[in-house]
C-alpha cells in the first residue's frame, strides 16, 4: 500500500478568489453546474480550486494525460481509466483539503467552532458521547468524532445516509467496523489531525501505514496554474 498524500491550502492565503471566473472555464460543464449551484462566493471558490488540484495532482502521477474526472452511482469522483489513483475532497472555512491514495481514501475537515453537538446524539454512541462529554475541549472532541464518521462514509462512496450508529470505532487503535443494511461490512483505518482550530480526518481501507501533510505555498498554487492547461 502506497502512502496518503494530504494536500491543505488556505484560500485566504493563497488568494484563490482571482481568476475564479477564468478556472472554472477549464473545467467540465458538469463540475460548472455544480459549483454554480452554491450560494456563496466562498463555496464557489473551495470547489473550484478542489477540481484544480485535484487535477493537478492527477496529471503529477500521469503526465501528458488528459485528466477526466467522472462520479459513480453514489457520487464519488474518480479519474477515468485510472481507478488506481484514489482521491477525495473536502472543505470548510478557509481550507481545501485534498487526500489521494492508491486504495479507497476519505477525507473531511471541519471548522471548530461552537455547537451544539448533542442534536446529533441520535448518530452518535454512548461511549462518544461520554468522551466529547468528559473533554476538555467539547467542541474539539465532537469534530474529531464527526469528521472520523464523514471521511469513513465518502471512503466507502456510500454517502451520508450511512452516518449511524451501526459504526464501532475503536479510538485506541485508530479503526472503524461497519455492518449495515447498504453496506454489509468494512474495515478501515483512520487518523485525525488538529491544526489551527481546523479538524482533519483522514480514512482508508485497512490500516494507514504511512501519511504526509502538505500545507501549499503561494508558490506551489502558481506551479499549479501554469500546469493546469496541460491537465485538460
Amino acid at each position: 500500500m502506497g502512502r496518503i498524500e494530504v494536500y491543505i491550502a488556505d484560500h485566504k492565503k493563497l488568494r484563490l478568489s482571482k481568476g475564479l471566473d477564468e478556472l472554472m472555464e477549464s473545467l467540465t460543464e458538469q463540475e460548472r453546474e455544480k459549483i454554480l449551484r452554491f450560494k456563496f462566493d466562498a463555496d464557489r471558490i473551495r470547489g473550484t480550486a478542489g477540481a484544480i488540484m485535484i487535477r493537478a495532482e492527477a496529471f503529477r502521477s500521469f503526465p501528458g494525460e488528459n485528466c477526466v474526472i467522472a462520479a459513480s452511482e453514489h457520487g464519488k469522483p474518480y479519474l477515468e481509466g485510472h481507478r488506481e489513483f484514489e482521491f477525495n475532497l473536502s472543505h470548510s472555512g478557509d481550507l481545501i483539503v485534498l487526500a489521494t491514495n492508491d486504495t479507497p481514501v476519505g477525507v473531511d475537515v471541519e471548522e471548530i467552532k461552537a455547537k451544539d453537538w448533542r442534536i446529533f446524539h441520535r448518530y452518535l454512541t454512548s461511549e462518544e458521547m461520554s468522551m466529547i462529554e468528559s473533554s476538555d475541549d467539547q467542541e474539539a472532541a465532537f469534530f474529531k468524532v464527526w469528521t472520523i464518521r464523514e471521511a469513513f462514509a465518502k471512503e466507502e462512496g456510500l454517502g451520508l445516509a450511512i452516518l449511524d450508529r451501526s459504526f464501532t470505532v475503536d479510538y485506541d487503535s485508530c479503526s472503524i467496523s461497519y455492518e449495515g443494511r447498504r453496506l454489509l461490512f468494512s474495515s478501515t483505518g483512520y487518523t485525525s489531525f488538529e491544526g489551527g482550530r481546523y479538524m482533519i480526518s483522514v480514512c482508508t481501507s485497512g490500516s494507514i501505514k504511512e501519511i504526509n501533510y502538505h500545507d501549499l505555498s503561494p508558490e506551489e498554487w502558481k506551479e499549479i496554474l501554469v500546469n493546469i492547461p496541460a491537465c485538460f
